[in-house]
């Protein structure tokens, strides 16, 4: 791997000063790691900042209290801030230090755009600069400290380049005339919201799709405590307990605590730790009346499709796809195919509206005449 040199910062005055020398550049690079795959609820664990002054990676979780100019500088209008694949750590931004994040670039993006089949950051990296990355730390906790000099030139190398990696995307964008797609897609990135805390549900379990009412009260039950106590504990809820374990229990309760210790697929010191309130879940599970046990979720179900409606939706895939074809970029990218359903299903009139409501501009631009021709034919 690479080595990259950069500066790591813990100190609150030292922070405070890198983040107001960031402020006075044009453009800087960002980039976050979070761990997700270790606590209850991912937190950004360290910030990499790129630009004139080389690299800087910020440790967020000693200086909580020293990040104002980090947000100050999301939020200048004046800066550009260039990410890669920045749509998660824009959420995560937004939702735990209220920044919202403007005027970027996305290198992910741009790569999309321009049709590369290959678009994660060690792919364009090795194909500009000839950089070979390391992937060993995707799944690293990067909440654990102290934190390795390995780990954090792994962190540097995500945002040493990028600058210059948008510069040289961005020249493509023109040469093709598509930057004002790229530009369209940049300000949309702007309105990201995090999305909403999901309560658990037993219907979301995949390969539960066939329980009975009582094994689905069961498995919720059992959902529930896991999901409380991994709050608890600040961890996944996959690292307490497996779904694989709890949808074995669904169908076969455990009748005492020895049962539930002796499962295999889980550690022993948890189930002897959650015995108590699992059974008693199970127990209050098994004894619920019939009108009270849990029932799927109703969704409306569309009508098939009609001959006629096949035949439009099959036209609209076909010059979907042609577009696609002359352009060498995703037919998905371009317009995806519950869209083009929902328009093979609407009447005439309607179908203009569709295609202004479920299009952005640039995708208006190269294909909502052809399609809004095919169905008005």
């Amino acid at each position: 791997m690479t080595k990259t040199l950069y500066k790591f910062l813990e100190i609150p005055c030292d922070i405070e000063l890198a983040l107001k020398n960031f402020a006075l550049e044009n453009r800087v690079a960002v980039d976050l790691e979070a761990d997700g795959l270790f606590s209850y609820r991912d937190k950004v664990c360290l910030i990499q900042i790129a630009g004139k002054q080389g690299v800087t990676i910020i440790d967020p979780l000693k200086g909580a209290g020293a990040l104002s100019g980090f947000k100050r500088l999301l939020e200048e209008r004046e800066i550009l801030k260039v990410f890669h694949g920045g749509d998660y750590d824009i959420r995560l931004l937004k939702r735990d230090l209220g920044i919202k994040t403007v005027n970027i670039f996305d290198t992910m993006i741009a790569s999309q755009l321009l049709g590369k089949e290959a678009i994660g950051l060690g792919a364009l990296l090795e194909e500009y600069f000839d950089i070979h990355t390391d992937k060993k730390f995707q799944k690293a906790n990067w909440s654990e400290r102290p934190i390795s000099g390995e780990m954090l030139e792994y962190a540097a190398l995500d945002v040493s380049n990028l600058i210059e990696l948008a510069d040289i995307l961005k020249g493509e964008l023109k040469a093709k005339g598509r930057l004002p797609w790229a530009e369209e897609e940049f300000s949309l990135m702007e309105q990201a919201e995090p999305p909403p805390q999901k309560e658990v549900s037993s219907f979301d379990v995949k390969g539960a799709g066939k329980f009975t009412p009582r094994q689905h009260a069961i498995l919720q039950c059992l959902l529930e405590v896991r999901d409380r106590v991994a709050a608890e504990w600040d961890r996944p809820p996959f690292k307490v307990i497996s779904n694989k374990v709890f949808m074995e229990w669904a169908q076969n309760p455990p009748k005492n605590r020895r049962e539930i210790i002796e499962t295999r697929g889980a550690s022993k010191n948890i189930l002897a730790k959650l015995s108590d309130q699992l059974l008693a879940v199970i127990k209050s599970a098994e004894s619920l009346p019939a009108e009270k046990l849990p029932k799927r979720p109703q969704f409306e179900r569309r009508p098939p499709l009609s001959g006629e409606e096949k035949k439009c939706l099959s036209a609209l895939k076909e010059a979907r796809n042609k577009v696609s074809e002359e352009l060498g970029i995703g037919g998905g990218l371009i317009v995806n195919s519950a869209t083009l359903e929902n328009l093979a299903r609407l009447e005439k009139d309607g179908a203009k509206e569709l295609l202004e409501e479920s299009l952005k501009g640039w995708q208006r631009e190269v294909v909502g005449d052809i399609l809004l021709n095919i169905i008005q034919s």
